[in-house]
């Protein structure tokens, strides 16, 4: 209902910016991912071409669906973007090819590539515990918007320690340090099912040097996508 007002608001706006006798086309259509064709709710701008000078804003609905009211033979430059995709700049010349002062157009709009393996660089615990500290809320507050800007998204949460000291020790610790980012998660409003766990101890280091360093950087949670 709001996204038909402002269709209608629109034609209005046009009419007494160009007069009576030009004639409109309804643009209607969705946006769907190039990756599945799945809806999009997207940001829609567009501006009259060639000096730019008419524009309006609006925005897909949940089944991907926009209106807009355009003058027939101008063309437009449509521009879309969405949490989660690629900026989408296309130009289109508006026809009344129904012959009924309609015109139907889908905008598909690419997902950002994204990595299936991300490491929490700022993920900081007291040590020796599986403590969170405060320093690290800032970053996993991230992976929050994160997961909320894509609410498909399945991850696996894989704890890693050093390869010193007693391995099954090891184990312990880093399981606990994974069901604690969980647990952060969790209250932060992440579903449950959406968050796995794995544990793996000192058994995947990423160096074998003996260094403080090298210890450091194989203490660490990485998240994995499991499913988009």
């Amino acid at each position: 209902m709001r996204l038909q007002f402002f269709s209608v608001l629109l034609m209005l706006t046009c009419i007494i910016a160009y007069g009576q006798n030009d004639t409109y086309v309804r643009l209607t259509g969705k946006v769907l991912s190039a990756r599945d064709s799945t809806p999009v709710s997207a940001s829609m701008l567009y501006e009259k071409l060639p000096y730019y000078d008419d524009m309006g804003v609006s925005k897909s609905n949940g089944e991907g669906g926009y209106e807009f009211y355009l003058i027939n033979g101008l063309n437009y430059n449509f521009k879309l973007t969405a949490a989660g995709f690629l900026e989408l700049t296309e130009e289109i010349s508006v026809t009344n090819e129904n012959g009924d002062g309609s015109m139907n157009k889908i905008f598909y709009i690419a997902p950002e590539e994204e990595p299936e393996l991300l490491t929490l660089d700022n993920l900081i615990f007291a040590r020796g515990s599986d403590r969170i500290t405060e320093s690290s809320f800032e970053g996993l507050d991230e992976l929050v918007a994160f997961l909320e800007d894509r609410p498909s998204l399945v991850i696996q949460l894989e704890g890693h320690t050093d390869f010193a000291g007693n391995a099954d020790a090891n184990m312990r610790l880093s399981e606990a340090r994974v069901l604690a980012v969980k647990d952060y998660l969790v209250k932060q409003g992440v579903k449950k099912s959406r968050v796995l766990t794995k544990a793996f101890g000192g058994t995947q280091p990423l160096f074998t040097e003996r260094t403080d360093e090298a210890k450091t950087k194989n203490r660490r949670v990485e998240v994995r996508i499991i499913k988009r």
